[in-house]
């Protein structure tokens, strides 16, 4: 049951920290995953984004990775085997739809990007608030995460 709740921890906060971030950058003028092509490639959002769709992915340095972990370690405790095919083909289907996501976000450049995006200060606190320690915890959580395993084991 811990296992089942930490990765539904993780999989919200990161779910959280990509749509606070397409919220914050493009508005009410999302539209289509074109809207990708007016970020800048040097900026902190797209860099928040890219690590956020890589924690999604479950690339392993990630704490996205031990969230995977969890549900291999359920299923073999549960003598599930069989379940490890699907999980597997499920695992790749994901990872390939982000890797997409994330090659449409960099494949854009300046000549095509749109306007610069402007928010205000006050916007940029609370984002920056609620956006550094979700990103903190997605590059470092696998020190908690670690610990979660040790104790679900």
């Amino acid at each position: 049951m811990l296992l089942i709740l930490t990765y539904m921890l993780i999989y919200n906060l990161t779910s959280m920290l990509l749509f606070v971030t397409i919220v914050q950058v493009t508005g009410p003028s999302l539209r289509t995953l074109f809207s990708f092509s007016n970020f800048d490639q040097s900026s902190l959002f797209t860099k928040l984004l890219s690590l956020t769709i890589l924690s999604l992915a479950g690339v392993p340095p990630l704490v996205g990775f031990f969230s995977k972990i969890f549900v291999f370690v359920l299923i073999s405790n549960s003598n599930l085997s069989i379940l490890f095919i699907p999980f597997f083909i499920l695992l790749f289907a994901g990872l390939y739809f982000y890797v997409q996501n994330l090659r449409f976000l960099h494949s854009s450049n300046k000549a095509t990007s749109g306007d610069v995006i402007e928010i205000s200060t006050r916007q940029h606190t609370i984002y920056f608030s609620i956006a550094l320690p979700l990103a903190f915890f997605l590059i470092f959580g696998f020190c908690y995460v670690d610990d979660v395993l040790l104790t679900a084991l």
